[in-house]
């Protein structure tokens, strides 16, 4: 009788409704894409006062190692040519001047996909040439944090604050820095389906020279973008 009651019971019963997974989806790798054109103005050294067009291109690869842990790489690359003036035995020369700068960024991202955070570790490398003869390069390691644009609404803000605090050349008593460099914008996108957007921000970069006879300089570019997020 007693076990006949229990399977009564037990077929009255409902079944208890699943419950629905909580745990959000991971983010998927990104693909993003920047093309900027800036102006650089400098100030320092007589020498140093230079002003110019400078082209930059930069790609970054976010990509999701484990469930909870999430890298992300950037590459930049900027170039500028124009010339410099100098007053050298009473007389001005103007000579040509250009850069290569680029620079290797690696990211653990942090907090949320909508907000893009990332620590991290680069490499700077710097190369130029006020004549065809006079070519030098410097390069080092740095530390940085990084706050990406958030491509899921039509407008956020970026910056990233990065500092390399030795960035020297190869042979011994060659020229070294500490240089800061930040960045920070406004990134707009018209439509959330189609993956172009327009950044409109300002990249400060400092060096502060090791030498004390050499002073420091500092670099301010503002720029547009094109940018592809995919």
């Amino acid at each position: 009788m007693f076990a006949a009651l229990v399977l009564a019971a037990a077929l009255v019963t409902p079944t208890p409704a699943a419950v629905p997974d909580q745990t959000p989806p991971p983010e998927p790798n990104h693909v993003t894409i920047e093309a900027d054109e800036s102006y650089l103005q400098a100030a320092g050294l007589s020498w140093r006062h230079w002003n110019g067009f400078v082209s930059q291109l930069s790609g970054r690869y976010e990509f999701q190692a484990s469930t909870s842990l999430r890298f992300a790489d950037t590459f930049h690359w900027e170039r500028l040519s124009s010339a410099y003036t100098v007053n050298y035995a009473g007389q001005t020369i103007t000579a040509p001047y250009s850069f290569n700068e680029w620079d290797d960024e690696f990211d653990i991202e942090l907090g949320r996909p909508e907000i893009p955070t990332g620590v991290g570790v680069g490499y700077y490398d710097y190369n130029h040439v006020y004549e065809p003869w006079t070519t030098y390069n410097i390069a080092g390691f740095g530390v940085g944090i990084d706050r990406w644009a958030n491509y899921y609404v039509p407008r956020s803000v970026y910056y990233s604050v990065w500092y390399y605090p030795d960035v020297r050349g190869a042979q011994p008593g060659s020229d070294a820095y500490g240089i800061a460099r930040v960045d920070v914008g406004l990134n707009f996108r018209k439509s959330l389906v189609s993956p172009w957007s327009l950044r409109i921000g300002v990249q400060d970069e400092s060096w502060f020279s090791r030498d004390p006879d050499d002073g420091n300089s500092n670099y301010l570019e503002p720029y547009v973008s094109l940018s592809y997020w995919r």
